[in-house]
């Protein structure tokens, strides 16, 4: 057990990401492989005589007046292992707000694994449904490796690792709500596919074939969108662009660090305004 613990909180990075069904609880079927880069945010947590949360960083304001899940973590972890946990919190916020990124969703993870080696809190029966009940993407960012995710979240079969490529990420500062994406989304009927857990995942020419489903839907709600993945795609070296989950960041896959190097001073200057990164695709958290 510690007294204190800081964890990186990583950016969240759907290489592919297919919406199978809708379901009757009113929650979709989806498919996505699914893996992080090694920006993200910081969460630092210390025991402490109350609960203290505070936010730091270049995007604390965008989370002015609005429900964290870090909060709604403690209170789930709390009525779980029916005794208090508390705790000074402090998250450093890089990532953008409602980005595709699963930035809440990881911080909240980021956060309960803080919350066990300070307590030293084993995985009892029934963990893994606390973490889905804080968010579908949880559960991935709480496992931490590269992976193909099915179901609505819950079923994870980790994969051999990709290819760890260099990635630009783009966000236009807008805020894109998930639910209402996935309430207009019209799904096209398909024939069901299963996919191996097999080596061809790991390869680009296996995800490249593939598409965000959610990507025309967010394009409707903002062309901005579009815009720029087409500039990414023309971008020399640009392996995929691609937006990520339901949006509005998206990313574009580089081999050579000098290529997104060149794109990025190239987006700066297309687009001023935005937020902007340069990071490096991890397969999993032990390697940051």
């Amino acid at each position: 057990m510690s007294l204190s613990v800081t964890k990186f909180s990583p950016a969240k990075i759907n290489l592919y990401l297919e919406v199978k069904k809708k379901r009757h609880d009113g929650y979709h079927d989806i498919e996505s492989l699914m893996t992080f880069c090694n920006y993200g945010d910081l969460v630092s947590v210390k025991r402490s005589e109350k609960f203290n949360f505070r936010v730091e960083g270049p995007c604390s304001n965008l989370l002015k007046n609005k429900e964290n899940l870090i909060e709604k973590a403690k209170e789930k972890l709390e009525n779980f292992y029916e005794r208090k946990l508390e705790v000074d919190v402090i998250l450093k916020k890089n990532l953008p707000v409602s980005s595709g990124m699963a930035g809440g969703s990881s911080n909240a993870a980021t956060f309960i694994r803080c919350i066990k080696e300070i307590f030293g809190l084993k995985e009892l029966e029934g963990f893994n449904h606390l973490l889905l009940s804080l968010g579908a993407d949880v559960p991935f960012c709480y496992y931490g490796r590269t992976a193909l995710v099915t179901g609505i979240g819950e079923k994870i079969k980790f994969v051999d690792n990709i290819k760890e490529y260099y990635v630009l990420l783009i966000n236009p500062r807008i805020e894109v709500s998930t639910k209402e994406i996935f309430d207009n989304l019209i799904i096209s009927r398909q024939e069901e596919k299963k996919c191996k857990n097999s080596l061809n995942q790991s390869k680009i020419s296996f995800f490249i074939k593939k598409k965000n489903d959610l990507e025309s839907q967010a394009i409707k709600k903002n062309s901005l969108i579009k815009e720029i993945l087409e500039i990414m795609s023309s971008y020399k070296g640009s392996l995929l662009s691609r937006m990520t989950g339901s949006g509005a960041t998206c990313y574009a896959l580089f081999d050579s660090l000098d290529d997104l190097e060149i794109a990025k001073t190239k987006a700066k200057k297309k687009f001023c305004n935005y937020w902007i990164k340069g990071s490096r695709l991890t397969n999993s958290l032990q390697d940051i």
